[in-house]
């Protein structure tokens, strides 16, 4: 009988004790959700991420992203000069990008996907900015052997500003000094680690990726408990193309999935490869190539290893892209600067939701610009109309658009100075100096054959957007320096440091 008394008694106490601990866990539930729709910094970290998250449907509104992405931390990370069309979830045969497949399963891939200008400075400014190069003005080092560049006009808005204000700790960890404050790339983030290629000696380069890696898990381990933004940009596929041996031994001696025809088009721009001269064996310089985007693509892995081991990757918004792409003699053109075609302008977008809960291909066009429009549409960040160009692509998340622009535009200078002008089918190069030439890149998406003699409406049409598109933007930039007025003042040259033109020699940015 005393055994039974002690047994009914122990069973009471034991539902007060799981009721009162209900109790508690949703009182901490409804303080995470209340917490969350004010957006305050105590969203982030480990105590969201254990609040379940809703299922989205199949054709999700803004709402349910929004919901989905209610508290996490943002992440993007940039792996320089990957081209689209060498990444396996674009298409390519060779296994260089086992981590970004694995990726592209549980994202949204974005498979027409273009930078505006194929060099890192102004390309990364347009992804924090959501600005076109001539807009936002920071063009990297002027001249071959500078000794100064453009900044960028402190009025305007970047991507790590707007976060910081919505109560996130912004962290930048860039491997090149192109995409870096040194050259006023990122001067509104709270810190700042730049891992420098030259210095105490030149073979330092290969734990560049390793030393990135480090500092994110450094900074994850800071802020588990505050939401942050880290933009992380690793320097490989970026020439010179020395990845660790065991890497370069995947496809060393093997014959590229790729054919070698180089098309005689006039300018015939082969550009002087500023890093250091290839190989003779052109076969041997793809791969070399591929080993060192599959060097990015192990990094890339890290990065996600260390959200996963950290509990950081369920409540992070992950977004993974290049800042250009590379060219490896398509048209004449080796590296990437001055390149107006598709090997150099082509870049992917991968953006992986927290859980992995949004899996879809997009066939739309979108650009990089795009990209800080569509963090602050997710976070319920409003954006001025007038302090951005680029176009947020939730419609494209959704499902309930199929496009968010008709036309992607983007532009080279140098000695070739060219604006390019595209539809889904359609590409228009448009030189300064020297005939245009007009490519089907629906039929022909090498683009092999200048067919603007037989297609003048086309070149027209293409040409007619290229012509709107320049006044518009100078109705932009003349709105938004009528509205600065008085309260900064424009950008200024600023010297570069030694040390930067060191750094920017050593890459291939400056003789």
């Amino acid at each position: 009988m005393r055994r039974s008394l002690y047994l009914a008694l122990a069973l009471v106490l034991a539902g007060l004790a799981v009721h009162s601990a209900v109790r508690v866990i949703a009182g901490r539930s409804h303080r995470a959700a209340s917490t969350t729709s004010r957006g305050g910094p105590a969203t982030a970290g480990k105590a969201t991420q254990a609040t379940a998250r809703p299922r989205l449907p199949a054709k999700p509104s803004l709402g349910d992203l929004r919901a989905a992405v209610a508290g996490a931390n943002v992440v993007i990370v940039v792996i320089d000069a990957a081209r689209a069309d060498h990444v396996g979830c674009y298409g390519y045969p060779r296994d260089t990008t086992p981590e970004l497949d694995r990726l592209a399963r549980e994202s949204v891939v974005f498979e027409q996907h273009f930078c505006p200008y194929p060099a890192t400075t102004p390309s990364t400014a347009s992804l924090l900015t959501g600005l076109y190069p001539d807009t936002h003005g920071v063009l990297g080092a002027l001249g071959t052997d500078a000794m100064e560049y453009q900044g960028m006009d402190p009025a305007i808005l970047t991507l790590e500003k707007s976060l910081r204000s919505a109560g996130y700790h912004t962290s930048m960890l860039t491997a090149n000094e192109a995409a870096s404050p040194a050259v006023g790339v990122g001067e509104d983030f709270d810190e700042v680690f730049r891992e420098r290629q030259v210095g105490s000696g030149r073979q330092e380069r290969g734990d560049s990726t390793r030393h990135l890696v480090q500092k994110l898990a450094h900074v994850l381990s800071k802020h588990q408990n505050t939401r942050f933004f880290a933009y992380v940009h690793f320097l490989p596929p970026h020439s010179p193309y020395d990845a660790p041996g065991a890497l370069k031994s995947l496809f060393s001696g093997k014959q590229p999935p790729i054919s070698f025809q180089t098309p005689a088009f006039l300018p015939q721009a082969t550009e002087e490869y500023r890093a250091g001269p290839p190989p003779a064996d052109r076969a041997e310089w793809i791969n070399l190539y591929d080993a060192n985007l599959r060097w990015a693509d192990q990094a890339v892995g890290e990065v996600r290893g260390l959200l996963e081991k950290a509990g950081l990757l369920e409540n992070t918004l992950l977004i993974v892209t290049a800042d250009h792409g590379e060219a490896l003699a398509e048209h004449g053109y080796l590296w990437h600067e001055n390149v107006p075609y598709d090997e150099a302008l082509h870049i992917p977008l991968l953006i992986r939701l927290p859980g992995g809960r949004l899996i879809r291909r997009v066939g739309a066009l979108t650009q990089t610009v795009d990209v800080m429009p569509t963090i602050r549409e997710l976070l319920g960040i409003e954006s001025p109309t007038d302090a951005l160009q680029g176009r947020p692509l939730t419609p494209l998340l959704t499902g309930g658009k199929t496009a968010v622009r008709e036309y992607a535009f983007a532009q080279t200078y140098g000695p070739y100075y060219c604006r390019v002008a595209r539809d889904k089918d359609w590409v228009l190069l448009q030189y300064r100096d020297g005939p245009s030439a007009l490519y089907h890149i629906a039929v022909d998406p090498r683009q092999t054959r200048n067919v603007i003699a037989s297609h003048p409406d086309r070149a027209d049409g293409l040409g007619d957007a290229l012509r709107k598109f320049e006044q518009q933007q100078a109705a932009f930039a003349a709105q938004t320096t009528k509205g600065r007025q008085g309260k900064t003042t424009t950008a200024s040259r600023r010297k570069l440091s030694e040390d930067t033109r060191r750094e920017l020699r050593a890459l291939g940015y400056l003789k």
